[in-house]
């Protein structure tokens, strides 16, 4: 089980103050909660009085979802202050934990995710409250000790599932050392078996909630006593087999009471049912989980608007144990009728990958879209009103999603001016935002870089940004801490070479040829891929390029480039390898597919610094009588987007070719050179250049962009409105950062006057 209670989120895993969080920190949260985070006082309950949505907060690695859920464990369950301990019923519990330390899987019969969670959460729930008391789960309890009390002789695993499970249930007894054991709290319960035979294992779970019905104390009111108990769990199995025979709700009659020798026995029927396996396991942890809200609906804190709703915190519910678990709420609260909703409050997190439009994959399934009636909003938008209803009787639509945003040039221009007397490239808050694409944590640790820095030089310029040390480490660049904290450094090697991959057959050409070993026992390429996949930083199998999010990829492909990452693999020799394996593919493909393969051969051919070669294949493709303008833009922009080559002179050298400035040079090179293969060569330099991320696109260079791109629409035989709207639009997007635009129907399109459409 995951910790109860975590330790307060360190400085470096801190959101930044000037990122947009207080909406949903002291405004949403509070309102949901009932009860004010920096005073003991409750709050009416201005909306979801009557239905509660799961609140999801989604983003990439290091966007602060996790300590969005510390700052609210500190304000509502904090450690010290005026008020220690839980200030409402509060849990927190880790999905990624429970998933790598919970003995679930086919050889262990008595445990689940599903039971798992619910098991920490009874534990966590029950804690006292000042002023309210404390919640009670008897229905739970019951239930969960008759699933994981049934074990098979000999199975070491399935007993420590029962030791741990029913240990935490039962609660602690006093002076016992050691640790209480299933043994040790239920097996008096057992029929006394013959002399000298053993006792039957199909007995064990009648007997552990035969024990926990006779702790009398537990039971504080008539309504929680064990016939009503009992009665429950056969209200719910009638109530099921009447959903499933087609019966409208309460169509049935009141069940039978339980005589009081057959309570524990009605309720051990669980664990028959949930050792089946497969749909009547699934059935058995929907029955736990309506117990489990029943539970939290009929104890102390059920007048929603009298006193605080419980609180649960879930991180990673992306992982297969979160997503088991709020599927099976979701299911339930789907169901539930007006009078018999739940009050419990309930934030998680899940982890997405980038959201670019150029790798999103556009198919909708439920790996990319696991909650498709969800209603979404911005955290903006949530400070007074979320705005949400359930909408719909599908069980994702009783979820309202709030993506976290990226930060903005000002937050980072925030960060970067905590110290007056530093100086620094006024295009480095530009180029921090570019390269992280507003990734908070990525952001911070540069910001914090560059200032510790600049305290002790004189100037710090944008090109040097990813070769930075970090602050407080002798010696250690912050480029490696960031990937260490991101992906870590146990395949650090195999992923910055990869990263210069397109998809999974070229990363197999690198592997094939530099990595011999394997990962997570499957070939180099493949284990990279799974990783990849389940951190989100790709988008499965298919995925253009091999490593999808374009922050984690910028990071590694600069190791790579930098010499510190590949296990030593040269740039030129990997760029050269998979520039040949392009070419061999384009070779065998047409259209659209062929077209794609070419573009990745000029990509590696410009990464590799052989920029001629690039500008003679473009410039002949130009004046083709058979060209096509989107085409040949089309190869044009993703050829541009090549990692520049190590080597520092590339910032000037490139700059200069796009701007004009090395044309007599390059007419002295070649005196047959025509006006326009000047312009496709200054073309390529100037956008290769803009597309850099460190790299500032300064007003003359924007200009001659749209400059070239004009006269070459006047050269080109069939693509003058294509190229004419390139040279309106594409020098606009460079300008404001976006991505450059491009679409087929500008063939038929004319620009007007002035640039306007």
């Amino acid at each position: 089980m995951s910790d109860p209670v975590g330790p307060a989120p360190g400085p470096e895993e801190q959101i930044p103050e000037a990122y947009a969080r207080q909406p949903l920190l002291r405004q949403l949260v509070p309102r949901l909660v009932g009860l004010e985070r920096d005073r003991h006082r409750r709050r009416r309950h201005h909306e979801f009085a009557e239905d509660l949505p799961v609140l999801l907060l989604s983003g990439r690695h290091g966007t602060g979802k996790s300590a969005l859920l510390g700052d609210l464990q500190q304000a509502y369950a904090p450690d010290a202050g005026p008020w220690p301990g839980p200030r409402v019923p509060f849990a927190r519990i880790n999905c990624t934990a429970v998933q790598e330390h919970a003995r679930v899987g086919p050889e262990i019969s008595n445990n689940s995710h599903a039971v798992e969670i619910l098991v920490d959460l009874v534990n966590q729930l029950s804690r006292p409250v000042a002023g309210f008391g404390r919640l009670r789960f008897p229905r739970t309890t019951a239930g969960l000790l008759a699933v994981v009390s049934a074990r098979r002789p000999g199975n070491d695993d399935e007993l420590k599932v029962a030791d741990r499970h029913t240990a935490a249930l039962m609660g602690p007894s006093p002076g016992e050392d050691p640790p209480p054991t299933w043994d040790t709290l239920c097996r008096s319960a057992l029929p006394v078996p013959p002399e000298g035979g053993t006792p039957d294992p199909t007995a064990f779970p009648e007997a552990a909630v035969r024990t926990y019905l006779g702790r009398q104390y537990r039971w504080r009111s008539r309504r929680l006593a064990s016939r009503q108990l009992a009665g429950w769990y056969e209200s719910y199995r009638i109530a099921a087999d009447n959903r499933l025979r087609g019966l409208p709700p309460g169509a049935a009659e009141h069940p039978r009471p339980v005589p009081a020798a057959e309570r524990a026995q009605a309720v051990a029927r669980l664990c028959q049912e949930f050792h089946q396996g497969r749909g009547f396991r699934r059935g058995v942890e929907s029955m736990l989980m309506a117990a489990f809200l029943t539970d939290v609906r009929y104890g102390p804190f059920r007048r929603a608007n009298r006193a605080p709703r419980p609180l649960l915190l879930l991180d990673n519910v992306h992982t297969d144990a979160g997503r088991d678990f709020l599927d099976l709420l979701l299911e339930l609260r789907a169901r539930q009728n007006r009078a018999a909703r739940d009050h419990l409050v309930v934030i998680a997190t899940e982890l997405r990958g980038d959201d670019n439009p150029a790798t999103r994959d556009d198919t909708a399934d439920e790996e990319n879209d696991p909650y498709p009636e969800a209603m979404y909003r911005s955290l903006h938008e949530i400070g007074t009103h979320s705005g949400w209803t359930r909408t719909g009787t599908a069980p994702s639509a009783g979820v309202l999603v709030l993506p976290l945003p990226p930060l903005d040039t000002e937050h980072v221009e925030r960060m970067l001016k905590r110290d007056d007397r530093v100086s620094f490239d006024p295009y480095i808050a530009t180029a921090v935002h570019d390269l992280t694409r507003g990734h908070p944590m990525g952001a911070r640790r540069l910001c914090d870089a560059v200032v510790h820095k600049a305290r002790t030089e004189e100037w710090v310029t944008a090109e040097e940004l990813l070769d930075l040390t970090h602050p407080g480490a002798i010696g250690e660049s912050v480029l490696w801490r960031l990937l260490n904290t991101l992906v870590g450094s146990e395949n650090h090697d195999e992923l910055c070479l990869f990263s210069l991959a397109w998809d999974r057959e070229a990363a197999e050409q690198l592997a094939e040829r530099w990595v011999p070993r394997r990962i997570d026992g499957l070939p180099a390429a493949d284990g990279a891929a799974v990783q990849l996949e389940r951190e989100r930083w790709s988008r499965g199998p298919g995925s253009r390029p091999f490593i999808t999010d374009r922050f984690l990829r910028a990071l590694l492909v600069h190791q790579m480039r930098s010499g510190r990452g590949g296990s030593g693999v040269d740039w030129f020799s990997a760029h050269a390898l998979l520039a040949e394996h392009h070419r061999q593919r384009a070779e065998g493909r047409s259209g659209q597919a062929g077209r794609a393969d070419q573009a990745r051969f000029l990509w590696h051919r410009l990464a590799a610094g052989e920029a001629q070669e690039v500008v003679d294949w473009l410039h002949a493709e130009f004046v083709r009588d058979d060209g096509d303008a989107v085409d040949w833009l089309h190869i044009l922009r993703t050829t541009a987007h090549a990692p520049r080559p190590p080597g520092d002179v590339w910032f000037e050298q490139c700059q200069e070719v796009g701007k004009g400035r090395r044309d007599r040079l390059q007419l002295q090179a070649d005196p047959e050179v025509g006006l326009e293969k000047q312009a496709v060569n200054r073309l390529l330099h100037a956008l290769w250049y803009a597309a850099d991320e460190l790299a500032e696109a300064d007003r003359t260079l924007v200009d001659r962009i749209g400059q070239d791109l004009s006269f070459l629409s006047a050269q080109h035989l069939t693509g003058r409105a294509v190229l004419a709207q390139a040279a309106i639009r594409w020098p606009r997007a460079v300008k404001d950062g976006e991505d450059w635009p491009l679409e087929r129907r500008w063939q038929g399109d004319q620009p007007r006057p002035g640039g306007a459409r």
